[in-house]
């Protein structure tokens, strides 16, 4: 009996396999399209090491608004700068208002003036970063 099976049943091809998923892969990438490596992560800067501040050389303070100064109106506000490498502001946000909107711009208006000591990296080259600055009118 064992005759008859080995007539009708072909002899067992256990190396056929490998070529047949060889075939298939590279089929099926040139279906999708070459095969490329990812990208190599760039990586971040270092996180700045100093804090950055208000050359105070080249900055001139703000002039307070006559009318509130005529009201007597005083408080305290907190803006926050974007300060580039080059120690110029590029961008303000208003953290906490003085609680009068004219003394608010008049400190903005002259403070994005003024040039920035930007902060270093651990490398010791200058960072943008979003530094606090509070100014009291009183």
């Amino acid at each position: 009996m064992s005759r008859f099976n080995a007539s009708i049943l072909p002899a067992p091809r256990a190396a056929f396999w490998k070529p047949l998923i060889l075939a298939l892969g590279l089929g099926t990438m040139g279906a999708i399209g070459p095969v490329q490596a990812a990208p190599a992560e760039t990586a971040a800067p270092a996180p700045p090491n100093t804090r950055a501040g208000i050359d105070t050389n080249k900055c001139a303070r703000p002039e307070y608004p006559s009318e509130e100064a005529a009201q007597q109106h005083r408080g305290t506000v907190q803006w926050r700068f974007l300060i580039g490498a080059d120690g110029w502001v590029v961008d303000a946000k208003l953290d906490k208002s003085s609680g009068y909107p004219a003394l608010d711009e008049a400190a903005r208006s002259a403070l994005v003036k003024c040039r920035f000591k930007p902060p270093l990296t651990r490398d010791g080259k200058p960072a943008r970063a979003w530094v606090p600055v509070q100014y009291v009118w009183n």
